[in-house]
């Protein structure tokens, strides 16, 4: 609640929630979907192949860059963003999305981290590969930065959910092809990575606004 009495700002605008929650499930299925294809495997996939090469052809003159920007997505590159971004957050009164900019960069490398070794996808040198958790932490803070920039800017539903899916690709993308291009991960092991910091993030935020709304309703 405001000193004014009034809710806080949402953090999802009331005509892009459905398409988040669209966008929560169908991230949720293709994360299981590829879960559950490369569980337990070592190696390249079909779609592996075919990305990779791809990727290879378009990137091989600009290592050097990729090799740091796949940094980008670190750790604590991502914590040290996560806390910034819920500073601006509630430097702007934005209380609620302050709480997803720790609770679903926070939960995104939680679940990465543990889904590893239980999926238990392996690289061919060794070490867990799905999901990728660089590229996870990198989608999730741009979710955030989307989310701040639509409650700011306030645009209809098609810009709102041009911005947001717009936003995230670029991210994740870019660390994504940067991971690929560097041999860190599988392309399927970035996809795993994106869709797993879209569920959790925008399912966070879905979540918060359904509890904010509920405990509204009661004080009224």
């Amino acid at each position: 609640m405001t000193t004014a009495g009034r809710p806080a700002p949402p953090v999802l605008p009331r005509h892009l929630r459905t398409p988040a929650l669209v966008a929560v499930l169908l991230a949720t299925v293709v994360f299981v979907v590829l879960a559950a294809r490369y569980a337990g495997a070592s190696g390249y996939g079909r779609v592996d192949g075919h990305a990779e090469t791809l990727v290879d052809g378009a990137t091989s003159a600009h290592l050097w860059l990729l090799q740091r920007l796949s940094l980008l997505g670190s750790p604590p590159l991502v914590v040290l963003a996560a806390f910034v971004l819920c500073g601006i957050c509630l430097a702007l009164g934005r209380r609620r999305l302050a709480v997803v900019a720790i609770v679903g960069p926070g939960l995104t490398g939680l679940a990465t981290t543990l889904l590893k070794p239980a999926i238990g996808r392996t690289m061919e040198f060794g070490g867990f590969a799905y999901p990728s958790g660089h590229t996870g932490g990198a989608t999730s803070i741009a979710l955030v930065v989307a989310l701040l920039v639509v409650g700011l800017v306030r645009p209809g539903r098609t810009t709102g959910i041009a911005l947001v899916v717009t936003i995230a690709l670029v991210a994740g993308g870019t660390i994504g092809t940067a991971l690929v291009a560097t041999g860190a991960h599988y392309p399927t092991d970035t996809i795993g990575g994106f869709c797993a910091a879209v569920a959790i993030v925008l399912g966070s935020a879905l979540v918060l606004e359904r509890a904010a709304m509920a405990w509204h309703a009661r004080r009224t």
